[in-house]
């Protein structure tokens, strides 16, 4: 399954808003932690282990496309 998310600055969690998935994060987006915690957030949100997640597109922008499920 593919979804579309955006990443924001602040308190984290995860809503869903206007047919949107807004992930907020606390992280920096240094070194990659801020993708590295929106793909945890990801993972526990649709119950899978944060090795079925991971990102197809938008690696360095706010707008990302993710992948879960078997690779």
């Amino acid at each position: 399954m593919r979804i579309e998310v955006v990443v924001r600055p602040g308190l984290r969690h995860i809503e869903e808003k206007e047919g949107r998935i807004l992930v907020y994060t606390t992280e920096p987006k240094e070194r990659n932690k801020a993708n590295i915690d929106v793909t945890k957030q990801i993972a526990k949100y649709f119950s899978v282990s944060s090795g079925e997640v991971r990102i197809i597109s938008g690696q360095s922008s706010r707008r990302k496309v993710f992948e879960i499920g078997d690779r």
